[in-house]
């Protein structure tokens, strides 16, 4: 099937992080937030109607979860030490046409270093796994040693999802679709990234996704391959796709 409906997420997430000791960003001047214009910009966020819900990371907590997230990295996890995270603020907005706007305002707040915002992933929810097709020669997506997925490589992927008994749903994107959740989830009205054509696959029990990628893997045509709630790490993100606030 194609995607569902264009009943598109609403709202999105952001991230802002809090200035450090000898921090290199300009507005930082090397000099860490103060305490009271934390509490000006924790106000200032909690005032707004745009915004959903906001919490506070502390450097503890943003350490924690950064270990937790990636724990079978063992050289990134020696590399980083507690000291090196930030502070920040985490939240979520009503409406994703408030992103750009949102992101660029508090960028200029006293004692913030930079700003992310993210629109929420289209695929969230509507989908377990992705199996993203080989895609163009020299980009990100290339396969080595051979060009983009054939047409008769895709029927090939799609038949064999479509006939597993884990498969609840089978989703194929275009590239046209596939750049259209990129530009959103990164609050962009368009995109022309060189992204790949893929399957998304619904499960009727999640103990089923390990099935799903099995049958596929290896398969002529076949890319990367995903569970969905892994994160967007294709999409150049390495948030979490929920938008979760941990």
């Amino acid at each position: 099937m194609s995607p569902p409906p264009d009943d598109w997420p609403e709202g999105g997430t952001f991230s802002i992080f809090l200035c450090q000791d000898q921090d290199p960003f300009k507005q930082c001047r090397r000099r860490a937030i103060t305490a009271k214009q934390r509490r000006a910009l924790e106000a200032r966020l909690r005032a707004m109607p745009e915004v959903a819900e906001v919490e506070f990371e502390s450097r503890e907590e943003a350490y924690a979860n950064f270990r937790e997230q990636n724990a079978d990295n063992k050289v990134l996890l020696s590399a980083i030490q507690l000291e090196d995270m930030p502070e920040s603020f985490r939240g979520r907005l009503h409406r994703w046409r408030d992103l750009a706007l949102f992101g660029s305002a508090m960028g200029k707040v006293p004692g913030v270093s930079n700003v992310l915002t993210f629109g929420e992933f289209f695929w969230q929810g509507r989908a377990d796994v992705t199996i993203s097709l080989c895609g163009r020669k020299g980009t990100i997506f290339a396969c080595k040693g051979r060009g983009p997925a054939t047409a008769r490589e895709r029927k090939a992927v799609g038949a064999r999802l479509v006939a597993l008994r884990e498969s609840e749903s089978v989703y194929f994107e275009d590239v046209a679709h596939a750049r259209r959740v990129f530009a959103y989830r990164w609050g962009q009205k368009s995109s022309d990234a060189p992204l790949p054509e893929s399957y998304h696959v619904k499960v009727a029990d999640p103990a089923g996704v390990p099935a799903v990628i099995d049958a596929v893997e290896g398969m002529a045509g076949v890319g990367p391959i995903r569970r969905v709630d892994e994160g967007c790490s294709w999409l150049g993100i390495t948030q979490e796709c929920s938008g979760e606030l941990s």
